[in-house]
């Protein structure tokens, strides 16, 4: 069965790849010429895009001390190598000093970094500022002490003249920042982590003192250990009370007994105890010798004496055990009730216990939260503090060099046209193919459904196509006109063919002699696929097609068969026997029983024992019965019919219904149990021309791959 299941699982995703090609096939003139308009207007939107150069300087950032590297001192306080060049990076990438290049160059007076409005451009220092933010980025060299800085523009010379300026403007910047504000920040900085570490100890003595004053160690092992004794409490609970139910019934008999030895064994606790059976068996020994010594002496003989002596003896035991039983019930009755008030009060007092804990929980997250936080603060204003020891030590140990000036740029680094048509290209295909694929997902219906019944599991047991019909055999079972229609139908009954042969693979595995085909809802075609499969299968097999849709019987109609003539409701009614509501069809082996004339309550005549058994009779006299009955989501006879036969179909308008039509459908089947077969689309449009094309596809594709 697995590796059945494992074959279709890999056949389906081969015909989902063909599926692709078919649509790439269909689809290629539009998918190109989708493709073709966007990949101009990116390919010209990138030719005219603004041309940016670029101009890069590299500055020398290191100690005089240490040549080219980082003093030992400083290498100690820090906590790794790159330390300092991050901080000279972000003293670079800051708003304040990117402003003071504004001011040195005048910026705000070029073009470039003016603001658009209506008017004109706007000259505003916070505006150039920003803009030179976001055109100049500062790297590392690695393995050096060395800066990268470079700089965007729209002209060669401005490009060039801001990634000379930056350095010079940092080195004088940077000292001047760490003379006014190293000492200040620095002594400020040890205040607050002196007030932070007298933070942390009280916040940590408070979590102590709460701990021991609690006398808690572990509080989730506690409060785990509270769970397991409520949960063992609560099953104990539930022991006793089963007990006390048992119990108290008892207790409910011994009330109601007036009196007697006989009332008091109908209670179950008395009449299974051993020795009441044991005396039971004794005493009826002595009433049959009782009865013997009787038939044989006088009342005065010592062996009648005797005997009856016996039985006097057994039923006083009797009385005394039964009462010994008695007063055993009610004392057992009392003990369990008070088990029972003693559990609850032990259950009781271990919730209160567990809130508590629960509530002590509560305080050590908000104190432990409390220290985190604390911490955290703690550690971020002595990240702060080594940061101002750096800045104390830059204007006497650091040593500032340009090693490469910029030069003015000749060709524009950005934008990159080649690069940019390509992905221009690449895009406009990705999202061509893409939008097509998703309208054709959208507009195909079918899709949709074949999917949502692949997640559900269930199986498609055929596509059948939309029949054309002339006006001559229109309303006629169009299954008998397969010989005389030709081709001009072919694959509709190729169709039903496929459908009986998928019946007849799943008959090797389950018995599926009575088959009902219903539908989602009205004027679905279930009609003609009942009376199409039942003539296919009559062509094998001995088939009889019954028209159970006693609201509204097609199949009489269709085969030309009075309504007031005997049929089912007939035969259930007792009104005629099967033979006069059978009826054989023309140019067919298939035999027919219509609905008949229809009851007032169809439901109640397919729900009768009669029914049942008549379907049970019918699997002797035929190999195959197919039965038509009404919507499955309008009524539920198809569900009670479905309760009785061996397999459930169910026909599906392709065009006509939603997937949230098929989806109660099958929800109602899951619910009612019912034998679900698979189901069958019917009225599939185009079903030649897709199937035409895709052969003609695979045909090329094996041509070109060279397989025959």
């Amino acid at each position: 069965m697995d590796s059945n299941r494992d074959f279709t699982l890999k056949q389906e995703r081969s015909l989902d790849i063909f599926d692709i090609l078919t649509f790439l096939w269909r689809k290629k003139f539009r998918i190109i010429i989708t493709a073709g308009l966007l990949a101009s207007l990116g390919a010209y939107y990138v030719i005219h895009l603004p041309k940016i150069y670029v101009a890069s300087s590299i500055l020398l950032l290191s100690a005089k001390d240490s040549g080219l590297t980082l003093p030992s001192s400083l290498s100690a306080i820090t906590s790794g190598e790159d330390t300092r060049q991050d901080t000279y990076i972000e003293f670079m990438r800051s708003r304040q000093f990117v402003q003071t290049v504004v001011d040195d160059l005048a910026l705000y007076n070029l073009h470039e970094y003016q603001q658009s409005t209506d008017g004109g451009y706007v000259s505003e220092k916070d505006y150039a500022t920003t803009k030179l933010l976001n055109q100049f980025s500062v790297s590392k060299l690695s393995n050096t002490d060395m800066l990268k800085i470079t700089v965007e523009s729209l002209t060669p010379s401005s490009a060039a003249e801001i990634a000379n300026h930056i350095g010079p403007a940092f080195f004088a910047y940077y000292a001047l920042i760490n003379r006014q504000k190293a000492d200040s920040k620095s002594q400020w900085l040890n205040d607050q982590l002196n007030e932070l570490k007298n933070s942390l100890s009280q916040s940590e003595e408070r979590l102590l003192t709460f701990l021991r004053d609690n006398e808690l160690v572990n509080v989730e092992s506690q409060v785990e250990l509270a769970k397991s004794e409520i949960a063992g409490l609560i099953s104990q609970k539930i022991h006793i009370d089963r007990a006390v139910a048992e119990s108290q019934g008892s207790m409910v008999q011994l009330a109601t007994i007036s009196g007697g030895q006989q009332d008091y064994l109908q209670i179950p606790a008395i009449q299974n105890n051993a020795l009441i059976r044991d005396l039971r068996i004794r005493r009826g020994q002595q009433q049959l010798l009782m009865e013997g010594v009787t038939k044989r002496y006088l009342h005065k003989h010592p062996k009648y004496i005797a005997a009856k002596a016996g039985l006097e003896a057994i039923d006083t035991e009797f009385t005394m055990l039964i009462n010994q039983l008695v007063n055993g019930l009610r004392s057992s009755n009392e003990t369990l009730k008070a088990r029972q008030r003693q559990i609850l009060a032990q259950i009781q007092e271990t919730k209160e216990r567990h809130a508590n804990l629960g509530k002590h929980s509560m305080q050590i997250s908000r104190m432990q939260r409390e220290i985190e936080s604390t911490q955290h603060l703690y550690e971020m204003f002595l990240s702060r503090l080594q940061e101002t020891e750096i800045l104390k030590d830059l204007d006497d140990g650091d040593d500032f060099a340009i090693v490469d000036s910029a030069s003015e740029p000749t060709f524009p680094a950005k934008p990159k046209v080649v690069m940019g048509i390509a992905l221009s290209v690449i895009f406009s295909c990705v999202f061509s193919f893409g939008f097509w694929f998703i309208l054709h997902l959208v507009s195909d219906k079918y899709t949709r459904f074949k999917s949502m019944l692949s997640n559900l599991d269930v199986p498609i047991l055929s596509m059948v196509p939309r029949i054309k019909q002339t006006k001559a055999n229109k309303g006629k079972p169009f299954a008998l006109s397969m010989h005389s229609e030709g081709e001009r139908n072919y694959q509709y009954f190729e169709a039903i063919r496929s459908l009986r042969t998928g019946l007849l693979v799943k008959n090797n595995q389950h018995k599926n002699a009575v088959i009902a085909v219903t539908s989602i809802g009205e004027r679905d075609g279930k009609s003609e696929i009942s009376t199409s499969l039942a003539d296919s299968f009559s062509r094998m097999e001995k088939t009889l097609l019954i028209d159970v849709d006693l609201r509204q019987p097609k199949i009489g109609e269709m085969f030309d068969i009075d309504a007031n003539l005997p049929g089912l409701t007939s035969f259930l009614g007792n009104k005629s026997s099967f033979s006069k509501c059978i009826h054989a069809v023309h140019s067919s082996p298939l035999i027919l029983m219509p609905s008949g004339p229809l009851p007032p309550d169809p439901l109640a005549y397919i729900s009768k024992p009669r029914f049942a058994a008549f379907l049970h009779k019918l699997r002797g006299y035929y190999e195959r019965v197919v039965i038509e009955t009404p919507p499955i989501n309008t009524v539920s006879d198809a569900i009670a019919v479905g309760k009785f036969v061996d397999g459930v179909i169910i026909v599906c308008d392709a065009e006509k219904n939603e997937g949230a039509d098929l989806l109660l459908a099958l929800q109602r089947v899951h619910e009612a149990e019912l034998p679900l077969l698979g189901v069958v689309f019917n009225r599939v449009k185009d079903l030649r021309s897709n199937m035409n094309k895709r052969q003609g596809l695979v045909s090329r594709l094996k041509r070109a791959f060279g397989i025959r």
